[in-house]
Order: structure tokens, then C-alpha cells, then sequence
């Protein structure tokens, strides 16, 4: 079995991470975190991206430490196209994300509600 969590280092993206690391090392699942590098803002380009291998090079050492199969990946994009995408692509049961709080997104809807309407695969979203 194959989940995918995204990760942006936020509150949310922190309780899904660890939500998912408990079920896959339950389940014996691979685990793969995604983060996303936002292309609208070109000049915060660098600075994201430094965030984004900071974040999983954290994470990385938190599955190692939990025995936990994983794999990071680092992506530039829309998060909730790019989550979706990766999830297909990487064979996925289950695509964990975490509940944004700091409101709506592009069309009116938060990652997560976008994410959770337009999966192919189960969607836990974390509270």
C-alpha cells in the first residue's frame, strides 16, 4: 500500500504527517510527503524551495526514527493539482492533508476541499 501526505510545514500539514506515519507504520504502507513550491510568486521562489527541503529533511529523519518507508518529493505547482497528480502516479490508496484553517483558496475552496472532491483514492483529512 502507497500514501501520500502534503506537507508545508504548517500546523495542519505537521498533524497530518504524523497522522500518516502512525498508519502506515500500523499498516506497513510506503509513505511519500509532497511539497509544493508555489508558482505565483516568483520572487519567494528560492526562499520556498529552501523552506520545502527543510521541511522534508525533517521529516525524512522523523520516519527513520519511526522505521517508516518513505520518500520525499519537492514539486513546483499547484499544491492540490500536484498532490492529486503524484497520488496517481505513485499508485496511491490514501492521500492524508491537513485541514487548513486560513481559509479559501483559488475558485473558493481550500486545498483540502479540493483535494477531497477531485481524488481518485480515499482522502483523510486531518483535523
Amino acid at each position: 500500500m502507497n500514501v501520500i501526505a502534503g506537507s508545508n510545514g504548517t500546523s495542519g500539514s505537521e498533524k497530518a504527517t504524523e497522522f500518516a506515519f502512525a498508519y502506515c507504520r500500523a499498516v506497513g504502507a510506503n509513505f511519500y510527503v509532497l511539497y509544493v513550491v508555489s508558482t505565483k510568486s516568483e520572487e519567494d521562489k528560492d526562499k520556498n524551495i529552501k523552506n520545502g527541503m527543510r521541511v522534508l529533511g525533517r521529516l525524512k529523519i522523523r520516519g527513520a526514527d519511526l522505521g517508516v518507508p518513505m520518500a520525499t518529493l519537492l514539486e513546483a505547482g499547484e499544491p492540490h493539482e500536484n498532490i492529486i497528480e503524484a497520488a496517481k502516479r505513485l499508485k496511491c490508496e490514501m492521500i492524508v492533508i491537513g485541514n487548513s484553517e486560513k481559509g479559501r483558496g483559488l475558485f473558493g475552496a481550500s486545498t483540502s476541499e479540493q483535494i477531497f472532491k477531485n481524488a481518485h483514492c480515499t482522502v483523510t483529512v486531518v483535523k
